[in-house]
């Protein structure tokens, strides 16, 4: 009997660590999965295309490297190029925030690659943890199928081959699921230095702050009281780490608002919002980015339905907002960061399984226009 029990024991911990492997590889096998099935898709697309018509549009910086790789190195990825070669030389660069071109000039001299596949490389690994967070965020809030409903609906969706690209969309992407994940788990200061570092990739990333403030305030059953505790001092922690860019430019330029002044001042619509657009000041790209944002729009005001999606809400329809306000000529990319906004959608699209394949198809195609048009270095943003 005795040795029976010291078997038992002995085999414990094997099994038990064998278990929880099979349970992450299950949990992992889907969006891995999807992720890998996506960006084969996409990059097959550029490099197929690119061999049957090399011609570009216009190509405003020059591309070298693994064809169907830097060909997703187009537009504004030329001015991270620049700052991984060369740093911040000139004012003008400093719109592009330091996470991703410095990380990419880190993968570059540690393997050879090229900057511009190594930024497209470091933004890939953004999109498959992005993927991973979201897809367990997304089950614990809704089940396993709306999970992978609202998954496959944010990889479809048209504009989210940006996250796939040499930007830092996919960064933004997942160190604010990261940081909404950790805040509902109870990890307020986790949370936060994950946001923290989502504002050093993309400084729209804070705006996910007023998620972990109602997060945090709702823990604690709001009233007065809450507000005095002490870790909504946690929150000041992404604005100290983004601030950390700030202060560098300082250093380097003398001024740290360089780079809004920058943005005001050399780059045309950079303040532009629905009303311009309205207006008649832009074209019918615009006019595609605006009427696709709607997609995001209305899952960010659908998160409104359900308590307990509020704390998403608190996050997604604010950005929504400024996005119409502020970003109406990159609406297309920057819709595709609305993450919490799939979520309503992939619940509605589970309901009604017949529509499932249809839509996800349709977008899908509809992505992969786009993604022609992108590498051929057609202005899509």
């Amino acid at each position: 009997m005795s040795t029976e029990v010291l078997v038992s024991e002995e085999t414990r911990p094997s099994t038990t660590w064998k278990s929880r492997l099979r349970a992450l590889a299950a949990e992992l096998s889907f969006p891995v999965g999807l992720f890998f099935f996506s960006r084969l898709a996409l990059f097959l697309l550029a490099r197929v295309s690119l061999r049957f018509d090399p011609r570009l549009h216009r190509a405003p910086f020059n591309q070298e490297g693994l064809a169907g790789l830097d060909a997703f190195c187009r537009w504004d990825c030329g001015w991270y190029a620049e700052i991984a070669r060369q740093g911040y030389t000139r004012p003008e660069a400093t719109n592009f925030f330091p996470f991703l071109p410095l990380t990419a000039k880190l993968l570059s001299q540690v393997t050879g690659v090229g900057i511009p596949v190594s930024l497209v490389l470091v933004a890939n690994v953004g999109g498959l943890l992005s993927l991973i967070v979201l897809y367990r965020l997304f089950r614990t809030l809704e089940g396993e199928e709306v999970a992978r409903v609202s998954l496959l609906l944010f990889t479809a969706y048209p504009f989210v081959y940006f996250q796939s690209a040499g930007y830092p969309e996919s960064w933004m992407v997942f160190f604010t699921a990261l940081a909404v994940s950790l805040s509902l788990r109870g990890h307020p200061w986790w949370a936060a230095l994950a946001l923290g570092l989502g504002g050093l990739a993309r400084h729209l990333s804070l705006v996910a702050g007023l998620g972990l403030l109602f997060q945090q305030l709702r823990s604690r059953g709001g009233g007065l009281r809450a507000w005095f505790h002490r870790d909504l001092l946690a929150l000041v922690l992404p604005v100290v780490m983004t601030s950390l860019y700030f202060a560098f430019l300082w250093r380097q330029f003398g001024d740290p608002q360089v780079w809004w002044k920058v943005r005001g001042s050399g780059w045309a619509g950079a303040w532009d919002g629905l009303w311009s657009w309205w207006k008649g000041k832009w074209g019918p790209e615009v006019s595609l980015y605006v009427v696709t944002s709607f997609i995001p729009g209305l899952g960010a005001l659908l998160l409104a339905r359900h308590r307990r999606w509020w704390t998403l809400a608190a996050f997604a329809i604010p950005l929504m907002l400024v996005l119409w306000s502020v970003g109406v000529v990159g609406l297309g990319r920057y819709s595709a960061s609305v993450w919490p906004a799939f979520l309503p959608l992939g619940a509605w699209l589970s309901r009604h399984p017949a529509l499932r394949g249809p839509v996800v198809l349709g977008m899908a195609l509809f992505q992969g226009m786009l993604v022609f048009l992108f590498v051929h270095a057609y202005p899509i943003n």
